[in-house]
C-alpha cells in the first residue's frame, strides 16, 4: 500500500467502478477478488490478465486484474475481477478507481482448478516485479 501519489501514472487511463458482491470463487483460491460493476469509462483492453494499480479509501495497491468468462469454472458470464495485494478489509459497495499496466496473458481454460490456481501465483509473482520497475 502507498498513499496516493501522481508518481508513475501520467498518461494512464483511470476507470472508476463500483464493488459488488459475487461468487467468492477467489476466495476459496486465496485470492479475494473484488468484483467491480458499473466501469466508467467502460474497459475495451479485451479479455485477460493484467497488471493493475488501484486507488481506494486515500491508498494505491497493486493489483491483478482479471477481465473475462471464467471458462475454468464453466461460466459463461463476462465478470471484472480485482486482487489488490497486501490489502484487507471490506470493499462491497465501494467505489475505486484503477488502471491497467499492461496485460500478462490471454484468457485460458486450465484442466483444473488447481492448475488455475499454480497459474495465478505465477501472475501475482510477474505482476509484482512489473509494478516495481514502474515505480
Amino acid at each position: 500500500m502507498n498513499k496516493l501519489s501522481e508518481n508513475g501514472t501520467a498518461g494512464l487511463i483511470w476507470y472508476s467502478g463500483t464493488v459488488a458482491h459475487g461468487l467468492r470463487n477467489g476466495r476459496t483460491f486465496g485470492y479475494p477478488t473484488a468484483n467491480v460493476t458499473a466501469v466508467n469509462p467502460p474497459l475495451t483492453a479485451g479479455t485477460g490478465v493484467y497488471a493493475a494499480k488501484v486507488r481506494v479509501g486515500g491508498c494505491e495497491y497493486g493489483a491483478m486484474l482479471y477481465a473475462g468468462t471464467r471458462p475454468t469454472l464453466g461460466l459463461e458470464e463476462p465478470t471484472l475481477e480485482i486482487y489488490l495485494f497486501d490489502f484487507e478489509g471490506d470493499l462491497y459497495e465501494k467505489t475505486l478507481q484503477f488502471a491497467l499496466f499492461g496485460k500478462v496473458r490471454d484468457e485460458q481454460q486450465f484442466p483444473s482448478v488447481e492448475e488455475l490456481i499454480a497459474q495465478l501465483r505465477k501472475d501475482e509473482q510477474e505482476i509484482r516485479r512489473k509494478l516495481r520497475t514502474e515505480n
